[in-house]
């Protein structure tokens, strides 16, 4: 007998499906990283792609189908696929490393996002400028497109930057404001968080890069290569932000004959991001959801806080091989040919301001912050152009008291001043470096 004590390791890989000169994918040469994740989602996955036999028969019988296999060296090689879960908090990097390439869930988010990562982990305000810009230290380190945090009052808020050079004059702007202006009484310390995004215009698809994954048990050990990111469902758990991954693999290959056992996971040393301290805010009207500001100035616009408790985001990759017939697993990429991003939330005072958005198609800019922000913390989410799928004038009164359920939607967005890094981008998820 073997217990189940099992671990899940990840890396990134160098080419889609890590395959060797027979075209066939290999784990040599590629070194795991175990994921902090939780035990129960992982199983040894897949089923082998078939096809059925139905040829003409003399009698009530059937036949062995026909598996999906090459040969090399004379040995059949036989294709299994399927998909992997992974579920996890969002645990930053704290002093572990400079940005989060090399970890575990740098690696996850990496293979169904783009990114971008600041020139540095944070900086000084040198001037107030206004609500929603003040001048920077090194304005080059900043990313269009990508979030910033800071804490105020001891909460952590965030925004993104839609200006590197808002007007001309090297400053950096932002959207939505912040709970006050930035200034340098102490002066103000801005965080730049390494930035995730879903690419956009003659991006569209891109992403880090693809995965394979390494089960290891008690006498198990199975790998599934060219791994891509088919869904991420992020909610709370008692006030922890936790990610439900789905990937889905070109191919699964189990080799339990040089199973080892389950590999302690490598953790990071930051905290891990709790939807307390912070806020879920909209902005004011986004007026270039369907147009594109021209010029360096992006979008500066005001902002609305919910009285929220609470919120589910899922992004859901549509992935669509790209057939080649050179190798086992029968694809060369996967790519990610569209992408749906959408937001439940649940007010618990609601919201007014908001009251006819549905009824007028308004576009807002949605931000879900989460505390505490520092070096190597933090965490938000970005829908810089979102719209309400349900309306806002029905109020919920089935439980204790009267509630506001929203669900958003990522529409266009095109209020960032450039076109550089993860600008005018749907969606954006960021952590602190």
């Amino acid at each position: 007998m073997a217990v189940t004590h099992r671990s899940l390791s990840i890396v990134g890989e160098s080419s889609f499906g890590s395959l060797g000169t027979d075209g066939v994918p290999s784990p040599s040469g590629l070194t795991f990283i175990s994921i902090p994740c939780e035990r129960d989602p992982i199983v040894v996955p897949g089923e082998p792609p078939v096809s059925e036999r139905t040829e003409a028969r003399d009698g009530p019988h059937g036949l062995p189908p026909e598996l999906d296999t090459t040969s090399v060296g004379g040995t059949r090689q036989q294709r299994r696929t399927g998909s992997l879960s992974v579920r996890c908090d969002f645990t930053t990097l704290g002093s572990s490393a400079a940005n989060y390439d090399a970890t575990a869930l740098g690696l996850l988010l990496g293979a169904g996002f783009s990114r971008t990562i600041p020139g540095a982990a944070s900086d000084t305000v040198t001037a107030p400028a206004s609500d929603n810009r003040f001048t920077p230290t090194a304005a080059a380190s900043f990313k269009l497109g990508g979030l910033i945090g800071i804490e105020l009052d001891g909460r952590a808020e965030y925004a993104h930057v839609t200006s590197v050079n808002a007007g001309g004059s090297g400053d950096i702007g932002y959207s939505p404001e912040l709970s006050r202006a930035l200034n340098t009484t102490a002066p103000d310390v801005v965080r730049l968080l390494e930035t995730w995004f879903v690419a956009r215009g003659t991006n569209s698809g891109s992403v880090n890069s693809s995965v394979a994954f390494r089960v290891d048990g008690v006498g198990v050990r199975s790998y599934a290569f060219g791994c891509k990111l088919e869904s991420l469902n992020i909610t709370i758990d008692g006030g922890r932000l936790m990610g439900d991954f789905v990937f889905q693999a070109a191919h699964i290959y189990d080799d339990h004959g040089s199973a080892s056992g389950p590999i302690e996971p490598t953790t990071l040393t930051g905290s891990t991001p709790h939807f307390r301290s912070c806020f879920l805010r909209l902005s004011s009207t986004a007026s270039t959801s369907r147009t594109t500001v021209a010029g360096p100035t992006g979008d500066e616009l005001d902002k609305i806080d919910l009285a929220v408790s609470e919120f589910d985001l899922t992004v859901t990759n549509t992935l669509t091989p790209v057939g080649s017939s050179s190798s086992l697993i029968g694809m060369s990429d996967m790519e990610v040919s569209d992408v749906v991003v959408e937001c439940n939330i649940t007010v618990d005072t609601p919201n007014t301001a908001i009251a006819n958005d549905f009824r007028d198609g308004v576009i807002r800019s949605l931000l879900i912050g989460s505390g505490p922000v520092g070096a190597g913390q933090g965490m938000a989410l970005n829908m810089p152009g979102a719209y309400l799928t349900v309306d806002p004038q029905i109020r919920q009164i089935d439980g204790e008291i009267v509630q506001q359920r929203l669900t958003y939607s990522a529409s266009r967005f095109g209020g960032d001043g450039g076109s550089t890094d993860a600008a005018n981008s749907p969606f954006r998820l960021a952590l602190g470096i």
